[in-house]
């Protein structure tokens, strides 16, 4: 699939609504993200850069809002892997190593991905909201939210969050580093009814450094799952 993104930010003159609370905003995009407290879901991830796409397929298992396991399923040489997130830590297993490696959740998982792309699924535990303004992307009324890491651990420093004023559902979202640089861009393009709620299908993640490039991500079989606490300690890595 060959497409070019096109944009069309009509963004007005911003001024704060102190009728609408930040918090319960961000509560609200992350029922969009992740409505479970203990889950299993699916994500494929397909990468198109410099007129090539390759894709990638993943099963996230999580629990609570800030720990989550990444099984590598697809491409077959990548099976075997894992990736783990407990709170601000990650962690990758290799089948040819005998310990997990520390790592860093900015670091790329596939195309413009980032390994906390996949395994983080709340904004709320990461971030805290300013003040909500009014603004207007993409054609659509949206409250402004100014997102700020809690830690210095969290793999982006800011970002600014778009949300539909009329279903408060994401529309967009600008994830910036410590200098204050935006590096990437998401459109939340999907919406779909998994596990009886309804969610987020499918993201699709620009490079703002590297205009072209992007990775589409898609959701599928989400299920609530009791997942065991042994699968998110990091010596229980490749042995469940």
């Amino acid at each position: 699939m060959k497409r070019a993104i096109v944009l069309s930010l009509a963004l007005a003159a911003v001024s704060p609504v102190h009728g609408a609370d930040p918090a319960e905003l961000l509560r609200r995009v992350d029922e969009a993200r992740n409505p479970l407290k203990s889950f299993v879901v699916d994500v494929e991830l397909t990468s198109y850069e410099k007129g090539r796409t390759s894709v990638s397929k993943y099963r996230v298992y999580g629990k609570g809002s800030d720990r989550s396991l990444v099984e590598f399923r697809e491409p077959a040489t990548d099976k075997g892997k894992f990736l783990l997130m407990s709170r601000d830590a990650m962690w990758i297993y290799l089948p040819d190593t005998s310990r997990p490696i520390r790592i860093s959740p900015l670091q790329r998982l596939s195309g413009q991905a980032s390994n906390g792309d996949v395994a983080r699924t709340s904004f709320t535990v990461d971030y805290e909201a300013r003040e909500a303004a009014e603004d207007r992307v993409e054609e659509r009324d949206a409250w402004r939210l100014d997102l700020v890491a809690r830690d210095p651990a969290v793999a982006y420093k800011s970002v600014r969050l778009w949300i539909d004023r009329g279903t408060l559902q994401p529309i967009m979202a600008d994830f910036s580093v410590v200098s204050g640089k935006r590096i990437k861009r998401a459109h939340y393009r999907e919406y779909g009814t998994m596990a009886r709620r309804s969610v987020v299908t499918l993201v699709e993640i620009e490079d703002l450094l590297r205009p072209g490039f992007r990775t589409v991500m898609r959701y599928s079989n989400l299920q609530e799952k009791d997942n065991p606490e042994k699968m998110f300690n990091k010596e229980s890595l490749g042995k469940w």
